[in-house]
C-alpha cells in the first residue's frame, strides 16, 4: 500500500504547507491523517488525489482571472466534461461495481465547480442510470454510447406548468400499431419540458416522461422514452423538435438548462423504457405490476438517486463552507485582553458557536449521505434481479421516505450554514473571490430540483403515518429493512418517557438527544395523527385534511424523523469498536454537538409535549452543546484538514490550507490556457500551448489566446469562440 504520509515522491496524504496556521494545527487531540484514513480509506484517497491532480495539472481547468460570459462558461464547461470522460475516471462497470467511486468523482469535481459535476451527474447517472434501471437488454446499447460521448443526455420531467405534480404532466406519447412507433407531442407551451439540464446546448438525446396512450386512447400513466433531440454531428433539433436554452440562472451557470417542444415525433416501439410496462407490436400494454401506485412508484424510481445526489452534494457545498470559515476564523485576529494582543476570533465563543455546530453537521451529513447511497444501491441490485419480494417492495418505500426528507435537510442545512460561514468571515466572506457567494448561489437549487423541499417532506410524514395506519388498524408489526422505524413498536411507552438529566455532562453523550429524539418522533406522530382524525371528523375532505396538518405536525415530523436517523447512524458509526483509539474522543464530541444542537431547535416542542419540565432541561442543552463547542475549538482546523480539498480546488484565498490569505489575495495569471483547435465537439487543445511553447501548426485557433507570446494568428474563419476575448 502506497504510504500516507511522509517517505514517498507522491504520498496520498503529503503534509499540509506551514503557515499560520501551524499552531492551530498543533493544538489538535488527534492526528488528521488517522482521521482521513478511517473516514474515507486508502483506496478512496487516492483516487480522490487522482482526480484532484489531474485538475490541477490540466491547462483545460486553470481558473480564469474574472466572470466569463454566459456562451464562453457553457463552451469551456463541455469542454472540461469531454475531458473528464478521457481521463476515464469512471467505466461503466462502476455504476454498480464501485459505486463509492461514482459518488466521490461527482463531489470531488462539484468540489471544483458544480457546473461540471452536474453536467456530468446528469448525462451519466441521471440520464444513463435511467436508461439502466428502467429499461431493459434492448436499451443497454446506449450505455457504451454515454460513456464514450457518442450521444449526450439529459432526463426530461418537469414542465412549464408542472414540477412537484408529477401525475399531472402532458406531454403524450400515443402508440401507431401500423408503423410500431411512438408519438410524442406537446399538446401546448405549458406541456413544454423545461428546466432540463443540459438541454439547452449540448444533449442530443433524452429521457421524456409521458402519458402513454394505446390504441382506442387509452391512458396507462407516466412513461419514459428515449428521444433523440438534436443530431450529435451538428447539434441541430430533429425534425418535431423545437428546443433551446431558457438562459441564466442565479447559480452554476456553466450548465446549460434547456426546453424542449414536441411536435408528433416518432420514435421507435423498442424506445420505451420497459422495466415497469411495455407494449406488444399490436399496442396491448403488458406490465407485472398490478397496483397503479406501484407502477408510478417505479417509473419515478430514478428520482430517489437524484435526491440522494443532491443530499451529497449539498454536504460537499457545507464543507467547503466550513472549511474556508474555520481556516479564516483560526488566523484572523480581532480584539483582546489588551490593545497590544489581538486574538484568533475562533478563541470567542460566539464564532464557536457560530461555526462548530455546522461543522459537526457535515461530519454527521456525511456519512448519512454515503450509507443512504449504499442503501439505494442495494435497492437497485434488487430491481436488475427482478426481486418481488415484500423485502425489496418496503425498502423501496423506506428509501424514498429517506431521500424525500434527506434532500431538505441537507439542502437546508446547507443553506443556513453557508450564509452563517459568509457573515463569520466578515467583509472578505462577501469578497467574491473567496468562493462563499458562488457556493451559496450553487446550493441554492438543491433546496428546489427533484422536488421542492416542503411538498417532499409530505411523502416522509405519509410513510410514517402509514405505518400507524397499519399498525392501528391490523396490528402489523413496525419494523423496515434499514430498522429506521423499528423504534415505534414501543410507540405508546416512549411517549411515558422523560429527559432525566440532572447536569451538563449527562448531556455530552449523543445517546442522551438520541433518546430524546425518539420521543420527539413519536409525540410529532401522534400529534400529526390525531390532527389528520380530526380534520376528516369535520368534515374535510383527505386532501384538504392532509394539507391542513402540514405546517405545524407533518412538516416537524418528518424532520424530527430524518434528524433522528442522522444522529443513530452517525453515533453508532463513530461508537463502533474499530475505531481507532486517538479518534473516540473527537469523534463523539462531533456526533454529541450534531445531536444536541439539532435538537435544541425543537426545544418548544419538547416543552410542550412534557419531555423537558422546569427550565434547568433547557439550560443543561445549551451548556452542553457551549461546552462541546470549547472542546471541540483547538480540533477543529485538523477536522477541516479532513474534508477540505486542495487549494486548487478550494480555490478560496481565506481558506488556504498553510493559513496565508495574502499570498493568494491577487488571482494568479490566466497562461495555462490552452489554445483551442475549431473541430466542434471534438474540440481539444494544441499539445504544443499546452506546453507553453509558440504554435506553428496551421489548425484554426482562438481569435486572441490569453498569453500574448503564444497568440497564434487565425489561418482561416470560422474559429471556435471558447475562451475568446478573455
Amino acid at each position: 500500500m502506497a504510504p500516507l504520509g511522509e517517505g514517498s515522491d507522491d504520498p496520498v496524504l503529503p503534509d499540509l504547507p506551514r503557515g499560520p496556521l501551524d499552531a492551530a494545527r498543533a493544538r489538535a487531540s488527534f492526528p488528521w491523517k488517522e482521521l482521513a484514513l478511517f473516514w474515507d480509506g486508502p483506496d478512496m484517497l487516492r483516487f480522490k488525489k487522482s482526480i484532484f491532480s489531474a485538475l490541477e495539472n490540466d491547462p483545460l481547468f486553470a481558473h480564469p482571472p474574472g466572470s466569463l460570459s454566459l456562451e464562453k462558461y457553457r463552451e469551456l464547461n463541455f469542454l472540461r466534461c469531454k475531458r473528464v470522460f478521457e481521463y476515464d475516471f469512471l467505466r461503466v462497470e462502476d455504476l454498480l461495481g464501485s459505486p463509492q467511486r461514482v459518488l466521490a468523482l461527482i463531489q470531488c469535481l462539484g468540489m471544483y465547480d458544480w457546473s461540471l459535476a452536474t453536467k456530468f451527474f446528469l448525462h451519466t447517472l441521471t440520464f444513463g442510470s435511467a436508461i439502466y434501471s428502467s429499461g431493459s437488454e434492448r436499451h443497454f446499447k446506449y450505455l457504451p454510447k454515454i460513456f464514450n460521448m457518442e450521444i449526450f443526455g439529459c432526463f426530461a420531467l418537469t414542465e412549464v406548468s408542472h414540477g412537484s405534480n408529477t401525475k399531472a404532466m402532458r406531454t403524450t406519447a400515443h402508440y401507431d400499431p401500423t408503423t410500431e412507433e411512438l408519438i410524442i407531442h406537446s399538446p401546448d407551451f405549458e406541456a413544454a419540458k423545461f428546466w432540463v439540464g443540459n438541454m439547452g446546448k449540448t444533449a442530443t438525446h433524452a429521457v421524456v416522461f409521458a402519458q402513454l396512450y394505446t390504441p382506442g386512447g387509452r391512458c396507462h400513466g407516466l412513461h419514459p422514452f428515449v428521444v433523440q433531440i438534436r443530431d450529435p454531428k451538428t447539434l441541430l433539433p430533429m425534425p418535431g423538435v423545437m428546443v433551446g436554452d431558457i438562459g441564466k440562472k442565479l447559480g452554476q451557470n456553466g450548465l446549460d438548462n434547456g426546453f424542449a417542444m414536441f411536435h408528433k415525433v416518432r420514435i421507435p416501439r423498442q424506445d420505451l423504457l420497459n422495466r415497469s410496462g411495455d407494449l406488444t407490436p399490436e399496442g396491448t400494454y403488458v406490465t407485472h405490476v398490478k397496483d397503479s401506485r406501484q407502477h408510478f412508484s417505479e417509473s419515478l424510481g430514478s428520482l430517489s438517486s437524484g435526491r440522494v445526489a443532491i443530499a451529497g452534494m449539498s454536504v460537499v457545498n457545507l464543507k467547503l463552507a466550513v472549511s474556508i470559515a474555520l481556516r479564516f476564523s483560526a488566523t484572523r485576529r480581532q480584539f483582546g485582553p489588551t490593545d497590544q494582543e489581538e486574538v484568533p476570533v475562533l478563541e470567542y465563543p460566539m464564532q464557536q458557536w457560530r461555526l462548530l455546530p455546522y461543522l459537526a453537521a457535515a461530519y454527521a451529513l456525511d456519512h448519512f449521505s454515503k450509507s443512504l447511497f449504499l442503501d439505494l444501491v442495494e435497492l437497485q441490485q434488487g430491481l436488475l434481479r427482478k426481486d418481488r419480494s415484500a423485502r425489496q417492495a418496503e425498502l423501496g418505500r423506506e428509501i424514498h421516505a429517506l431521500a424525500s426528507a434527506g434532500k431538505p435537510l441537507a439542502s437546508w442545512t446547507a443553506q443556513r450554514g453557508i450564509q452563517e460561514c459568509r457573515e463569520a468571515c466578515g467583509g472578505h466572506g462577501y469578497l467574491a473571490m473567496n468562493r462563499l457567494g458562488d457556493l451559496r448561489d450553487d446550493n441554492d437549487p438543491n433546496c428546489t430540483y427533484e422536488g421542492d423541499n416542503n411538498v417532499l417532506l409530505q411523502q416522509t410524514s405519509n410513510y410514517l403515518l402509514g405505518l400507524l395506519v397499519r399498525r392501528d388498524q391490523g396490528g402489523a408489526r413496525i419494523e423496515s429493512p434499514l430498522k429506521t422505524v423499528d423504534f415505534l413498536e414501543a410507540y405508546p411507552n416512549i411517549l411515558g418517557h422523560r429527559f432525566e438529566g440532572s447536569s451538563p455532562e449527562d448531556c455530552l453523550d449523543s445517546s442522551v438527544p438520541l433518546a430524546a429524539y425518539e420521543w420527539l418522533v413519536c409525540y410529532l406522530l401522534r400529534e400529526s395523527y390525531q390532527k389528520l382524525n380530526q380534520e376528516k371528523q369535520s368534515g374535510s375532505s383527505d386532501f384538504e385534511a392532509r394539507n391542513n396538518c402540514q405546517v405545524y405536525c407533518c412538516r416537524p415530523l418528518a424532520l424530527a424523523f430524518l434528524e433522528l436517523t442522522v444522529v443513530r447512524r452517525f453515533h453508532e458509526h463513530v461508537h463502533q469498536p474499530h475505531v481507532p483509539p486517538p479518534l473516540r474522543a473527537v469523534l463523539g464530541r462531533l456526533s454529541a454537538l450534531y445531536a444536541l444542537w439539532a435538537l435544541n431547535q425543537h426545544t418548544a416542542l419538547l416543552y410542550r409535549g412534557g419531555y423537558f419540565s422546569g427550565e434547568q432541561a433547557g439550560k443543561m442543552v445549551e451548556n452542553a452543546i457551549l461546552a462541546l463547542c470549547a472542546q471541540l475549538k483547538d480540533d477543529a482546523v485538523a477536522l477541516v484538514d479532513v474534508i477540505a480539498p486542495p487549494d486548487f480546488i478550494l480555490d478560496s484565498p481565506i481558506g488556504r490550507a498553510d493559513g496565508e490569505p495574502a499570498r493568494g489575495s491577487q488571482a494568479p495569471p490566466f497562461p495555462l490556457l490552452p489554445t483551442l483547435h475549431n473541430d466542434g465537439l471534438k474540440s481539444r487543445p494544441c499539445q504544443t500551448a499546452a506546453r507553453m511553447e509558440p504554435c506553428t501548426c496551421t489548425r484554426p485557433h482562438l481569435k486572441r489566446h490569453p498569453n500574448p507570446s503564444l497568440r497564434p494568428q487565425p489561418t482561416r474563419p470560422g474559429l471556435c469562440p471558447v475562451l475568446q476575448a478573455l
